[in-house]
């Protein structure tokens, strides 16, 4: 069994069709959907690319495995979808949105190119169909600012500015133009690059034995979060910065024709859960991680959601449904949201949250590794934000 994941970078779940979204064509992503399983509640384990990534491939939450900035060492003991299955014979091929930053600290990963086009994916899938394939692809066609490559630095970051100015200076119209830019870049991910890749594995003759997992690490937001919109400084006050369901719901998308019965589950998952349900599909054996299989009945499993600033754990966030409790670590702050009365997370409600939540999200935080950064550390870290449009 072949394996293919699909990431959509900040692809929020709503502006699909399938997720029920009007006015966006994703015919090919709802199809995917239809003829597979699709999880009407997944959440993500962190809010922006570093820790979620690294949530998705190791099956562990951001604040036990560590990697919360793009610079961060990732403990070498801890496996990885890609050594694991390396080790059982398959090849591995890896394509991010600048080889900079994704996966740079995992050799195993196998970075072979970029992702801001297709080409490189398609000729690695023809050069090693013979042979039992993980094919990761992270796209970041559907992350501000949209259409713009981010090799194109200059002209990437200029539109970034553009997007940020016009959030900063309360723009109906601007916001508008942004959200319209958005509603393209999701259909362009759909009905060309998704679309051409399942074509690829049809006319490969893969289709029919490759698992295609379809995600996004995260959703997006564009600053309604902000009462002062100056206070959206840049990309991380548009997903990182908050914990609301805006960001960390996602789509999730798993089909493999013929093998898994087609259908919608309505409980709540995690993406830590995407790196065990591939292992069991392919027969290989997986540790001990955060994560359960997608093919294991289980309820609205707890979703367990970190923030950090810096590279550092600022929130904490328990997901279960009807409730979310988020932790502000450093203050002892509390909001809590009961989903099914006030699903835009408006009215918090501390008091009123079940206690079990209360004492998970205390447990996890108990359970955290943390540690300061140098002054050294810091700066580094301000750099690389600054560079990604994030500061």
């Amino acid at each position: 069994m072949n394996v293919v994941v699909y990431v959509s970078d900040a692809l929020r779940a709503d502006h699909l069709g399938c997720y029920g979204a009007r006015f966006v064509n994703t015919k090919t992503i709802d199809e995917l959907a239809a003829g597979g399983i699709r999880f009407d509640q997944a959440i993500s384990a962190a809010p922006w690319t570093a820790p979620s990534m690294t949530s998705m491939v190791t099956g562990l939450y951001p604040h036990h495995h560590g990697y919360l900035h793009w610079d961060a060492v990732l403990d070498p003991t801890t496996e990885t979808l890609f050594r694991a299955l390396s080790a059982h014979g398959y090849e591995i091929g890896t394509f991010v949105f600048d080889r900079n930053y994704l996966f740079k600290e995992m050799p195993e990963a196998n970075i072979q190119g970029t992702s801001e086009t297709l080409d490189g994916a398609i000729a690695w899938l023809r050069e090693n169909r013979s042979n039992p394939f993980l094919l990761f692809f992270h796209n970041w066609a559907t992350h501000m600012p949209y259409e713009i490559l981010h090799s194109e630095r200059k002209d990437w970051l200029s539109a970034k500015q553009e997007v940020i100015g016009g959030i900063q200076g309360d723009s109906a119209t601007a916001l508008e133009v942004t959200r319209e830019g958005y509603r393209k870049a999701v259909e362009r991910q759909s009905e060309i690059l998704v679309a051409t890749m399942l074509e690829e594995l049809e006319s490969l003759g893969l289709r029919e034995n490759t698992v295609f997992a379809f995600l996004s690490d995260h959703g997006e937001s564009w600053g309604e979060r902000f009462p002062n919109k100056q206070d959206v400084q840049g990309v991380y006050h548009m997903h990182g910065a908050t914990l609301y369901d805006e960001v960390v719901q996602i789509p999730l998308i798993l089909s493999v024709p013929g093998q898994l019965e087609p259908g919608v589950v309505r409980e709540q998952v995690r993406s830590v859960d995407l790196m065990p349900t591939l292992l069991e599909l392919t027969d290989v054996p997986s540790g001990e991680v955060d994560g359960i299989s997608l093919l294991e009945e289980e309820g609205d499993r707890p979703a367990v959601i970190a923030g950090t600033d810096m590279g550092t754990l600022t929130k904490l966030a328990v997901r279960q449904p009807p409730w979310k409790l988020i932790l502000h670590v450093e203050s002892g702050e509390e909001e809590a949201y009961n989903l099914e009365l006030d699903p835009r997370e408006l009215d918090s409600r501390p008091a009123d949250v079940p206690p079990e939540l209360r004492e998970l999200v205390f447990q996890e935080l108990e359970s955290a590794e943390r540690r300061e950064l140098t002054e050294e550390e810091e700066a580094t870290v301000a750099k690389r934000l600054a560079d990604l449009g994030y500061l």
